[in-house]
């Protein structure tokens, strides 16, 4: 059984906080007549066609050691995936971001979810995410003030981002 995640009233989207109009919804709890909602990945395959059909907005948590791929026929109706990060120790929410942008080119919301940490952003950025669940206060200030801890200087390429060789070394990649 998986813990559910913090319902947060804001987030971290387009470097300004706005207010969080997503909430989620348990796998056994009955479906609303309207609203934005994020299902559990198991409960939106399971139930995809009913969901298309509802007047809902939807949108999809990806847990750590869920496939992203898994998403690939039925981006068209999220648009919202959240992916969480259920330790700032585990790394698998990047992959599952850099799959949905640059493998699936998912083009939708994509947030970070869970305990991460400042250090984090400018690397969730890179692969993708363009949002932030603010359920840590120091977070919050950090991003406040500006402070979005971006890395300038890299040495493998994304797609998510534009990118140019830094000099001499083919491998050494700056932002555009």
């Amino acid at each position: 059984m998986t813990t559910p995640l913090k319902q947060t009233t804001e987030i971290f989207k387009d470097n300004k906080i706005v207010a969080d109009d997503w909430a989620y919804i348990a796998n056994d709890e009955a479906l609303p007549a309207d609203g934005q909602f994020i299902f559990s990945l198991d409960r939106f395959l399971k139930e995809e066609q009913q969901l298309k059909e509802s007047n809902l907005t939807l949108g999809v948590v990806l847990r750590a050691g869920e496939k992203a791929e898994e998403l690939s026929s039925h981006l068209e109706a999220l648009q919202l995936i959240a992916v969480d990060f259920p330790s700032f120790a585990d790394g698998r929410g990047f992959s599952a971001a850099r799959i949905l942008r640059d493998g699936l080119h998912y083009t939708g919301e994509i947030r970070a979810v869970g305990p991460f940490i400042l250090d984090q952003i400018g690397f969730m950025l890179r692969v993708g995410i363009n949002s932030f669940a603010l359920d840590n206060p120091r977070l919050r200030t950090d991003l406040e003030s500006g402070n979005l801890n971006e890395v300038t200087a890299y040495t493998q390429p994304v797609f998510a981002r534009k990118e140019a060789p830094a000099g001499t070394r083919p491998w050494a990649r700056r932002p555009i």
